[in-house]
């Protein structure tokens, strides 16, 4: 019952989601992968980075967002993304219950997970690779209890890879549990118990084996570095992405970020339980990369609750004979009925759509055939690849291949009104297209060389003037 009104929550989140800007290139990439059975290794959607190469690292994940979609459209799309959530938060509400805390308050530890990872809910690749994760902490604690089970381990990083990028992460996690396992001893609360010749025999073969599996995807070895070139050559998304940026505490993300590092602490203060080395490393590196970067709130909420749910005492015991059978059948099917019912409508979905992505635009765009190049808003370049294919775009949501030429600081100056008329001219732009509120509209609104061929509350289409001068400065 508790983990049914925790469904109910995830539901009302991800309606909102919808909007996600990536998925529409990532639907033409299934799409182009099923249809051609081929995998794309250079640009083809845009003009700004064509023949650029390109690895496509979450080809797997994509593919049971297009079959939601092309099954039931956007009503598919939630339907897939709902799924995976319900599946890794099912996966921390276990954890917490089966690491000793009572079922009620695991219900709020795990509450508090999603609350972290709506930064993150929506309709993203991501989301399998935190399923990856549930699923390496699942068998990792199998292990410790039972001493069986690593053998899943190679198989989970093989399909983990070509899921997403994450994989690092579980990599990370994998050797600070063996680590944790290299000492023996005690700490004031914090406790340490060395693995057993054959356990560390176990661990160490699975780690290599795992490892070697990383290798079995479509791209070999360079799927296997794409992560440390992400860190090495792509500072320029870090640093001008909002969700790789560090928290910031004064938004509500960031709040209730620092809401989890206060009940961290209370609960290493207060709780007499004890803690075991792997829960402090674990915690440790859950809580810094979060920190570092938004996007990974959702994986501190994963690793973090079911070690904090048991040292919460919210409620009293759970005690069985108490419990009323009937009582949480009518709630759980009252959860599952009004899900049915209020499920968005097709309608309902698109129109969330249409208010962020610019529809008629591009349909006009489409009636008049325009053939230049197009310098677009950022978010828009997946969903025109998507819906007007035969338009090539500037700029779209895969920024690393747009980093490595200096297409996206181009993209970024431009649209900070830093030599904006010049990066036009260097890309011989034909048509510029951005939201209203844009200060390079506004910009070029009052420059004699462009002038808006399309107007609405979305968009704005501004064309270059035929044999218009060369405007240097702003």
């Amino acid at each position: 019952m508790c983990m049914f009104l925790l469904a109910a929550v995830i539901f009302g989140y991800c309606a909102r989601g919808i909007t996600e800007p990536d998925i529409w290139w990532h639907l033409r990439d299934a799409r182009n992968l099923l249809q051609f059975h081929s995998f794309s290794r250079v640009d083809s959607y845009s003009f700004s980075a064509a023949g650029s190469p390109w690895i496509n690292f979450e080809w797997l994940s994509e593919i049971p967002y297009f079959l939601g979609f092309k099954a039931w459209g956007l009503q598919g799309l939630l339907a897939v993304y709902f799924a995976v959530l319900v599946l890794i938060y099912v996966g921390v509400y276990y954890r917490s219950c089966r690491a000793g805390a009572d079922c009620k308050d695991a219900a709020v530890a795990t509450l508090g997970a999603i609350c972290l990872g709506g930064v993150s809910i929506a309709p993203r690749m991501l989301l399998f690779g935190w399923l990856g994760m549930v699923g390496l902490l699942l068998v990792l604690d199998r292990f410790q209890r039972a001493g069986r089970g690593i053998w899943l381990l190679p198989p989970l990083f093989a399909l983990w890879i070509n899921l997403h990028g994450s994989w690092v992460f579980g990599m990370v996690v994998l050797a600070l549990t063996i680590a944790s396992g290299l000492v023996e001893g005690e700490w004031g609360l914090v406790v340490a118990r060395r693995w057993t010749p054959e356990e560390l025999r176990k661990l160490l073969f699975a780690f290599a084996a795992s490892l070697a599996a990383l290798f079995v995807n479509p791209f070999g070895y360079k799927l296997v570095f794409y992560p440390y070139m992400l860190l090495l050559r792509q500072q320029g998304v870090m640093q001008n992405i909002e969700e790789w940026q560090p928290v910031n505490f004064s938004t509500p993300n960031g709040r209730l970020a620092l809401a989890v590092i206060f009940a961290l602490l209370a609960a290493a203060l207060f709780s007499r339980r004890r803690w075991r080395l792997d829960e402090v490393l674990l915690a440790s590196f859950a809580l810094w990369a979060a920190l570092s970067h938004l996007r990974f709130l959702f994986f501190a909420g994963l690793i973090i609750v079911p070690i904090l749910a048991p040292r919460l005492t919210l409620f009293p015991p759970y005690e069985r004979e108490l419990d009323k059978p009937w009582l949480n059948a009518i709630i759980m099917a009252a959860v599952v009925g009004s899900m049915v019912f209020f499920f968005p409508s097709a309608a309902e979905l698109q129109q969330k759509v249409d208010e962020e992505y610019p529809k008629s635009a591009l349909e006009f765009m489409q009636q008049q055939r325009l053939n230049g190049r197009i310098f677009n808003q950022y978010k828009w370049g997946g969903y025109m690849e998507w819906h007007a294919p035969e338009l090539k775009t500037f700029v779209d949501g895969r920024a690393d291949i747009f980093v490595y030429n200096g297409v996206f600081e181009d993209f970024l100056r431009a649209t900070a009104i830093n030599r904006s008329f010049e990066i036009l001219d260097k890309y011989k732009i034909d048509y510029v297209f951005l939201q209203p509120k844009e200060p390079m509209v506004y910009l070029l609104k009052h420059s004699p060389a462009w002038h808006p061929i399309y107007t609405d509350k979305v968009a704005v289409l501004l064309e270059r003037r035929p044999g218009s001068p060369v405007q240097k400065r702003e």
